[in-house]
């Protein structure tokens, strides 16, 4: 059972800009288990195996790594390139600079730099003049190769904050679990920043471990190494396991040894906070039942903590925009053919 759901809005921006025919999109996205005609919903969830499906097929059509969406292609095999380049570096720093430095030879309508102020590291992408990138470029760019790096050095690099230069989308919401750092919108800037005392980290990682990482690309983008010590993250397992009774707050702050004041510090530093967590929990374990268990919603709902079925399917409906049983005919069928599988 897949631990997390994405919402669509991720699908309908990386479908949007692939420039495949519409008709194909929708043959992929009826084949990954999504009905077409909720692409442009504003609550519906997927999986993420749905998604590296999905960006697996969209990249093998388009002979593309950026998926349509940069000035040019970026040919297959370019990122396979790049991160033997940097797992050959001898620290974060070097292997920052020779990402850096890769990038920027191509014409992909964006640039990078490094840019230093005090103590602090700006990983920064900046379109090129006259030309405007879609959020997805930026999100994705930002994430992934984040996540890669800490990957090499195997250690999460914690940010200090991430700026983006254009308003908050309607899924702003999900950008904690994409980078688990106060995130804020409208900023003269796209980055990342982190502290420079992690320029030193090594890289770690042998040729055999990258290879296999690689095999494993795109799905291994959408994981964090060690981002389990997160307060989020041990958040989710405490509920997970203590369900169907939840903890309040107060409680969790005491089992994490903090004051409800310092746990609300560190979940605003990881940009969420409490209730946040519990009802995406919930509704992620809700999902998790309908797609790959048989039991009843009656069941499901007391399971979670609702004290009657109406309840639940009322809260469902408002993470989603269906109810429970709408959901399990609408997905589970796909699901089950993406964990079997299935190819097209």
């Amino acid at each position: 059972m897949e631990n997390r759901t994405i919402s669509i809005a991720f699908i309908r921006n990386m479908v949007s800009g692939c420039g495949l025919p519409k008709r194909y999109c929708e043959e992929l996205l009826e084949r990954a288990g999504i009905d077409p005609k909720i692409v442009n919903s504003q609550r519906a969830r997927v999986t993420p195996t749905q998604l590296s499906q999905l960006n697996l097929w969209i990249t093998d059509a388009t002979g593309d790594e950026g998926m349509g969406h940069y000035r040019q292609p970026q040919k297959h095999g370019t990122f396979h390139a790049l991160a033997h380049y940097q797992q050959s570096a001898a620290n974060l720093k070097q292997a920052i600079e020779r990402n850096v430095s890769f990038y920027n030879l191509f014409d992909f309508g964006f640039s990078l730099a490094l840019v230093r102020s005090g103590d602090y590291i700006s990983y920064r992408l900046q379109a090129d003049l006259g030309l405007t990138l879609t959020d997805w470029v930026y999100e994705q760019h930002l994430m992934i190769n984040h996540r890669f790096l800490s990957w090499l050095t195997g250690s999460t690099i914690p940010l200090h904050r991430v700026n983006l230069n254009y308003p908050a989308p309607t899924h702003s919401g999900e950008y904690h679990y994409l980078f688990f750092s106060d995130t804020r919108f409208g900023q003269d800037h796209s980055e990342i920043v982190f502290h420079r005392q992690y320029l030193s980290l090594p890289i770690i990682r042998s040729t055999a471990e990258l290879e296999d990482y690689i095999s494993r690309v795109p799905h291994e983008f959408l994981l964090t190494p060690n981002q389990g010590s997160s307060y989020s993250e041990k958040i989710r397992r405490i509920i997970k396991k203590s369900l169907p009774d939840i903890p309040s707050y107060e409680d969790m702050a005491e089992s994490l040894g903090l004051t409800p004041q310092t746990l609300r510090r560190r979940l605003r530093q990881e940009g969420c906070d409490y209730r946040l967590i519990k009802n995406e929990l919930i509704r992620d374990t809700a999902i998790g039942y309908l797609l790959h268990d048989n039991r009843e919603i009656k069941t499901i709902s007391y399971q979670l903590g609702f004290s009657e079925p109406s309840a639940f399917i009322r809260s469902f409906k408002k993470w989603t925009g269906v109810t429970p049983h709408q959901y399990r005919d609408n997905h589970s069928l796909g699901a089950d053919s993406l964990e079997s599988g299935a190819k097209v």
